[in-house]
């Protein structure tokens, strides 16, 4: 399990039935007994979901959104996606695929409908007001609640990078939205550095794990140095509902 905040993923090792829902009813409630508003499930030891296992998911995502919160099933397998299409629930739960499909090529010269370019303020404590601002402006988009939701808190890990490497100063964050998608760019000052697509970062106790939740929340994640200056460009797309 991995914790930020009041986030947490779990990833369970097997599938969620009969047999796994104990510990893993115990491992929840703990978590929101304790404060956390944001559980992702990473699904990608999951081949199952059973009745009992079902039941459990509907039961703990009610309750979270009781208290303005979410449940998320990410790395879901067709199987999986299958069976929640069947019990008719890809409406409740929030369900993310495993084999998305890939994020297609803007068509050259297409221009955003709108774009906003912020300029962030220095000092961490700025962090939240940042990912309000964000969150009202994919509010004006066809998102639902819970993209608008993932997109703004993978915009927020973005920022807490370029935070933890320059403290804020000249940061910029661009949001361009487009007939398709939504594109988010934080841009800092720092030394800069590039991560590609297919590597997993390094982590360790304090870092790592922000690049692995921002592939969980949004469709494209791209880490690479600036062009124009010395410092690093996290760009996030999220595709809007078709």
């Amino acid at each position: 399990m991995r914790e930020w905040n009041d986030i947490a993923v779990i990833a369970p090792s097997r599938d969620i039935d009969i047999a796994s829902v104990p510990l893993l009813r115990e491992e929840v409630d703990g978590l929101i007994a304790d404060g956390t508003r944001r559980i992702l499930v990473n699904c990608r030891d999951v081949g199952f979901i059973d009745s009992t296992g079902l039941a459990f998911l509907l039961s703990r995502a009610r309750r979270l959104m009781q208290h303005d919160g979410l449940l998320s099933l990410v790395n879901a397998s067709q199987a999986v996606v299958r069976f929640l299409q069947i019990a008719r629930l890809l409406d409740v739960l929030h369900v993310t695929p495993a084999d998305r499909p890939p994020v297609p090529v803007l068509s050259p010269g297409e221009s955003p409908l709108w774009s906003k370019s912020i300029s962030i303020r220095a000092g961490v404590e700025n962090l939240g007001s940042y990912r309000h601002r964000l969150l009202e402006l994919l509010q004006t988009l066809p998102m639902d609640r819970d993209a608008c939701y993932d997109t703004a808190l993978a915009a927020g890990e973005a920022l807490g990078n370029a935070y933890d490497h320059t403290s804020g100063v000249g940061c910029v964050m661009n949001v361009r939205a487009y007939h398709d998608r939504v594109v988010i760019e934080v841009c800092d000052c720092g030394e800069g550095y590039e991560i590609a697509a297919d590597e997993e970062p390094r982590e360790t106790e304090e870092r790592g794990r922000g690049i692995k939740l921002m592939r969980l929340l949004v469709d494209s994640v791209e880490v690479r140095r600036r062009g124009d200056v010395q410092g690093t460009v996290v760009r996030l797309v999220k595709l809007l509902a078709a």
